[in-house]
């Protein structure tokens, strides 16, 4: 492998595009074929690119072909992504390279050496899983032979909204709680109650997020500057204590209500808070005219799974997740 160089930049999409694109049309048309990937297409999802901090872009070359890479995406100051789900989630390499593990190799531990030197604690990257080992570009048993661990699988839900008329979004509560929108709480608040409803959930991944990695997750995760749907975005309060609280964001301008989450503290657990956040939003989507919605829920997770389905969500697709933590290597 002496002859395989890696090199690592910042993104720059007018130099970089064109290379990269090349490469990874070859590499789809085996394992995506039912995108009908273009050069195009993918330079405009490269232009269309929203960030805040620069993706770093990790190339392998022999010689000056270029023969894999990745994109690693800044989540926050704690966590990376491996080429986000529209890139597919594993690593962009010439699918009849007989070099390829090896240059999967190269270019992951590349990824670690850049985290720990940019003092990153975390890389993920998520994937839809295949039928056959030949459907994925790599072989998933190399991730974790390279410290990347599978962490969860997620499924995806929908549900159609249909329009009803008289429905009355007003909440049935118990004596003593009362609503506020979660754009009027303070992230004090609210963050304590995510820590507290989730820090023994269900949900895998921020279960194996460090307190740390929690307070980055949430505050990127549960961002109250970027858009969100208000009325179904709310929090439940006992007293002057945030007990539950729902998230809910447009999709992309697509009549879709997303739901980032919903949280309980385990004491209030019992009297169906979750069950009476979840139909206030479906109501309140329904009546702003939204025509679907649609969450993500760790498969493991059976009391979510089957409150979702309760409320007639309808499982579609799945997506696998693996995550490299700096606090595993050794050093």
């Amino acid at each position: 492998m002496k002859n395989i160089q890696i090199q690592t930049k910042k993104l720059d999409a007018p130099c970089d595009v064109q290379e990269l694109a090349s490469l990874t049309i070859k590499m789809w048309k085996f394992t995506r074929p039912e995108l009908n990937p273009t050069v195009e297409r993918f330079g405009s999802w490269i232009k269309n690119l929203k960030y805040s901090v620069p993706p770093i872009i990790v190339k392998a070359y022999r010689g000056e072909i270029l023969v894999g890479w990745v994109l690693l995406f800044v989540h926050d100051s704690k966590r990376l992504e491996i080429n986000p789900w529209a890139l597919g989630g594993h690593p962009h390499i010439v699918y009849d390279d007989p070099d390829k593990v090896k240059i999967a190799k190269l270019l992951l531990q590349e990824c670690k050496d850049y985290c720990i030197k940019n003092d990153y604690t975390r890389i993920e990257f998520c994937y839809e899983p295949k039928d056959t080992v030949q459907e994925y570009p790599i072989d998933p048993l190399l991730y974790p032979e390279c410290g990347f661990q599978k962490i969860d699988e997620i499924v995806f839900m929908t549900r159609n909204l249909p329009e009803k008329e008289d429905e009355n979004c007003q909440l049935d509560l118990p004596e003593g709680i009362k609503t506020v929108l979660v754009k009027d709480t303070s992230d004090k608040d609210l963050y304590s109650c995510f820590y507290e409803s989730f820090k023994k959930s269900g949900d895998r991944n921020i279960l194996s997020l460090s307190d740390e990695e929690k307070k980055e997750y949430f505050h990127s995760y549960y961002n109250r500057t970027d858009e969100m749907i208000d009325e179904a975005s709310i929090a439940l309060v006992k007293g002057t204590k945030i007990i539950a609280f729902s998230f809910v964001r447009p999709t992309h301008g697509e009549g879709n209500g997303t739901l980032n989450g919903i949280g309980v503290l385990p004491e209030y657990r019992r009297i169906h808070l979750g069950s009476r956040l979840l139909n206030h939003v479906i109501l309140t989507l329904k009546t702003q005219g939204y025509k679907t919605m649609s969450l993500a829920v760790d498969i493991e997770n059976d009391v979510a799974m089957k409150l979702y389905e309760k409320h007639e969500f309808v499982k579609e697709w799945r997506r696998i997740m693996h995550v490299w933590k700096k606090e595993m290597e050794v050093y």
